[in-house]
């Protein structure tokens, strides 16, 4: 008895360790019948416990220094302001304008980006055509791509129908396009490119230069993720399109991927499953 219950006890030990919060703890045993699946199977919960709880701790890290370097400035324009440092005119309202807007931007991508991980983003899912899906939102899109100096392609041969939320789907490629556009050096480049592949259609976005490194590739898709390179942050978002992108292609039984780009900048390759043959 005393030799079945010495790795029950361990086993009752490593549980009473997680309900304590301490994930660091882990079976040194090597058995392989059921007890050593059951401890195995702890250990791994510890680690996915311990990983989300340093993710967690980071995400807050990372929304609480994005809100407050628009909260520091508006707090020394508005102090400026009272001392008579600075006077109270057009320029001084604009310039407090564009700070409140930053931090309505980040909380607008909080809110989706929440939304987008429990599910709470409503889908109405019919057939689409993705390539007119597609060439409808690089259309809405011109003017910033103009604005930025640079030029954009769409490269497709036919309609390729997909089961998907049309708005859903017009919000991933512009998250997508826009993020091209506000890390592509001016002038530059963006290709677009649709084809079906494998009973998927695969939808490319290529960009000019700068690039980022093949290791920090899958990063992008993290929330509020930093690169230490040059094509950082450039504009007032808060770094959550991909993710929120990533979250619409996986309700869509999708992937989404990025590598550098034969171009010399970024490709993102979306791939959407076709549920229904182009005729």
């Amino acid at each position: 008895a005393r030799l079945l219950l010495v790795p029950v006890r361990e086993v009752v030990n490593g549980i009473s360790h997680l309900s304590k919060g301490n994930y660091a703890e882990r079976f040194d045993v090597n058995r392989h019948d059921e007890l050593g699946l059951l401890m195995k199977d702890i250990d791994h919960l510890a680690m996915t416990l311990d990983k989300n709880r340093t993710a967690k701790n980071r995400w807050f890290a990372d929304i609480s220094h994005e809100l407050r370097t628009p909260l520091s400035i508006l707090c020394g324009e508005i102090d400026a302001i009272k001392a008579g440092i600075r006077p109270f005119n057009q320029q001084q309202l604009a310039s407090l304008e564009q700070e409140v807007m930053r931090i309505k931007h980040l909380v607008d991508d909080l809110y989706q980006l929440s939304l987008s991980d429990v599910g709470g983003l409503k889908y109405h899912f019919e057939p689409i055509d993705v390539t007119l899906c597609v060439a409808e939102t690089m259309s809405s899109l011109i003017d910033k791509v103009n604005e930025k100096g640079l030029s954009i392609n769409f490269i497709h041969t036919e309609e390729v129908i997909v089961n998907g939320d049309k708005m859903r789907l017009q919000q991933l490629f512009s998250n997508v396009i826009l993020n091209a556009v506000a890390y592509t050096d001016s002038p530059g480049n963006i290709d677009v490119d649709l084809f079906k592949e494998s009973g998927s259609v695969l939808i490319l976005i290529n960009d000019t230069k700068p690039s980022v490194p093949i290791d920090d590739c899958e990063l992008l898709f993290d929330p509020l993720h930093r690169q230490d390179s040059s094509r950082v942050r450039r504009n007032n978002g808060a770094g959550l399109g991909l993710t929120i992108s990533r979250n619409i292609v996986e309700a869509h039984g999708g992937s989404i991927t990025a590598r550098p780009s034969n171009l010399g900048g970024l490709c993102v390759e979306i791939s959407l499953p076709i549920v229904k043959e182009s005729h």
